[in-house]
Order: structure tokens, then C-alpha cells, then sequence
């Protein structure tokens, strides 16, 4: 695998995380109902907050391995909206609609999270502290998912 895919992945990992916190934020404003106050400060200001730790680390990381391009907002922000185009907004969604659809871009997350590890792996570009960001964040991730999870048993009364 060529520099420039590897730099690419890396670049789309930035900005899938970028894409998340917006999300998440967007959910953490938009959030009411019944369910306003967990969800505003425990589900969703949580989930934002610790997806924001992992920003600006994982960009330095990206910058240091690969290159000052993993750092351009532009290129950051305008990925961050094209996968942010695959999933509705969340003011297009009832309460438990919005952890649906936060619980769907956790899972799809994970699963480009895997995806992108094992495709640096393959690509000799994994070095240890890339290694460890990446499985410490897909660790959080799911225990995201699993508050999401929680949170949609919840509302189905399950």
C-alpha cells in the first residue's frame, strides 16, 4: 500500500472522529423530551466531550506519522461532512430516534475502526503508539454503543 493511501485512511479517521463530535454535539442541543436531562448531560455531553479528547491527539498523531496534511481543516471539515451526509440530522429525530441513529454511527465507526487497523497492519504503517490510540478510542466507542444501547431498550421498554 502506497504513502498517500495510508495518509488517506489516516486523514478519514480524523475526520470520521471530527464528524461524530459534531453529531454528538448537534444531539447533546437538540435532545428533548422526557429524556432531556440524561440524555443532554450523560448520553450525549459525554459521548461529545470524550470523542473531543481523542480530536486533537489523534490529528498530532496523524501530522507526526504522516504529514502536515493530516492537519488541514479543510480537508478535515469537508470529510467530516460528507460522512456526516450519510446519516439524518438529529433535529430531524424524536429522542429515540437521535440514540438510534448515534447508536448506527457507533457501530459504523467500530467497524471502520477495524477496517482501518487491519489495513494499516497489512501496510507495515502501524507503529505501537498508533496501534494503542487507535484500540483506546474503539475501547470508548464501545462503551458509547453500549450506553446507546441502553438508551434505546430504554425507550422500547425492553
Amino acid at each position: 500500500m502506497r504513502q498517500s493511501a495510508v495518509k488517506m485512511m489516516i486523514q478519514e479517521y480524523i475526520s470520521f472522529l471530527r464528524m461524530m463530535e459534531l453529531w454528538f454535539h448537534g444531539a447533546h442541543h437538540l435532545t428533548r423530551g422526557e429524556s432531556f436531562s440524561g440524555d443532554h448531560v450523560n448520553l450525549y455531553g459525554k459521548i461529545y466531550q470524550g470523542i473531543g479528547l481523542q480530536f486533537d491527539p489523534a490529528v498530532e498523531k496523524g501530522i507526526g506519522l504522516f504529514g502536515d496534511e493530516c492537519g488541514d481543516p479543510m480537508v478535515i471539515t469537508a470529510q467530516a461532512l460528507t460522512i456526516m451526509s450519510e446519516y439524518p440530522s438529529p433535529r430531524e429525530l424524536p429522542p429515540a430516534g437521535i440514540a438510534a441513529v448515534g447508536l448506527q454511527i457507533e457501530k459504523d465507526f467500530l467497524k471502520f475502526s477495524q477496517n482501518i487497523y487491519n489495513e494499516l497492519k497489512r501496510a507495515g504503517a502501524m507503529t505501537l503508539g498508533l496501534d494503542d490510540m487507535i484500540m483506546a478510542n474503539a475501547n470508548a466507542h464501545e462503551g458509547y454503543y453500549y450506553l446507546l444501547q441502553q438508551r434505546i431498550k430504554s425507550s422500547l421498554n425492553r
